[in-house]
């Protein structure tokens, strides 16, 4: 299997989807709800993916354990075309891959012991191990004493910690994660998140998770891809997407996490360039404005900003109004975008 490096190191790439088309036939004739998509996911990381309703995000995640039959395409999966499995090899692929839902999926008339066990006697686990191994993730996601509980007793989030025992049950390799928080309140959500993320590290567990929350994409994934009318228009690291998002589906999900609209009076007032400026990496943490400052007959009014951290790294970003002749203010922009800073000029004042 291909292998792709990242900071030297070789990565294993878990899952490939080539050319993936998935079509179904409406009354009104063919709907295409993934067009062509290509992207890999490597072994150990929390991939995201996002898009509004519509978009083809849970057709494409269905496709990867076939619950949703590609009409054209592959998957590959640790190196296998599931695509070209049928039957006890599928069932055995499919083992490997735990799922969870929005609406967490259990059985309502078994307790949460049972309900975890059922995946390890669908997997026809001798009786013997299911009582330990069900005891271990009950524990793991914190929820041995919700044992005899039925999922009616249990908050959302508590239901949604038995859906991820039970898709660990059986030791996958894989998560698919559809719209899992959707449903959970910002508190729980936060909780979900840390749990998926701790089992992601503890497993070297590879996660895919569709969203329409961008902020779950911040707060969890190595990778996103944005998906709109069923294809992948933008995809990269999201510390590199946050920084740099070069579409306008992309820049207006991030500005649902990172807002930075200055109020049209503010703008008014301003007499010279009002600029966007981004830090990337350590120069976040460093005097560039200030350095900017003192070489250049410049002025500068500070409207907006912050230091965002993605992925461990320092994302600042800052709006502020430059003053000085036309001369020196295009200086000193030439100067910070030397010191590895990007600028946008929002609007130009009166």
């Amino acid at each position: 299997m291909r292998r792709k490096l990242y900071g030297g190191n070789e990565i294993e790439k878990m899952i490939e989807i080539r050319n993936l088309t998935k079509t179904y036939t409406a009354k009104t004739g063919t709907v295409t709800a993934v067009d062509n998509v290509s992207l890999s996911v490597s072994s150990g990381e929390i991939f995201g993916i996002v898009g509004y309703s519509g978009a083809g995000k849970s057709s494409l995640l269905r496709c990867i354990n076939l619950l949703e039959r590609p009409s054209s395409g592959a998957v590959l999966v640790d190196g296998t075309s599931v695509t070209e499995l049928n039957g006890a090899e599928l069932r055995l692929v499919r083992q490997k891959i735990g799922m969870i839902f929005q609406h967490f999926c259990l059985i309502s008339q078994k307790t949460v012991f049972e309900n975890v066990a059922f995946a390890l006697n669908a997997a026809r686990v001798p009786r013997a191990q299911i009582t330990p191994r069900v005891e271990e993730l009950l524990a793991l996601v914190g929820l041995s004493d919700k044992r005899n509980a039925y999922p009616s007793q249990l908050s959302g989030g508590q239901q949604q910690r038995v859906a991820i025992a039970r898709a660990l049950a059986n030791n996958p390799r894989i998560l698919l994660c559809d719209e899992a928080t959707s449903a959970l309140d910002p508190t729980t959500t936060k909780s979900i998140l840390e749990l998926l993320k701790s089992v992601n590290r503890q497993f070297n567990l590879t996660i895919v998770l569709i969203t329409h929350q961008m902020n779950v994409v911040k707060e969890i994934c190595d990778h996103v891809a944005v998906m709109q009318d069923g294809k992948i228009i933008e995809q990269g690291s999201v510390y590199d997407v946050f920084a740099s998002p070069s579409t306008e589906l992309a820049k207006e999900f991030i500005s649902s996490v990172v807002s930075f609209e200055i109020p049209a009076p503010i703008l008014k007032n301003c007499t010279g360039p009002v600029v966007k400026i981004i830090f990337r990496g350590p120069v976040a943490g460093e005097g560039v404005i200030s350095d900017m400052l003192k070489r250049f007959e410049v002025s500068g009014n500070f409207l907006h900003g912050s230091i965002e951290y993605i992925q461990g790294q320092p994302l600042g970003i800052f709006i502020m109004e430059l003053k000085g002749k036309q001369e020196q203010i295009r200086s000193a922009i030439a100067y910070i975008e030397g010191r590895n800073v990007r600028t946008e000029v929002l609007a130009y004042g009166i």
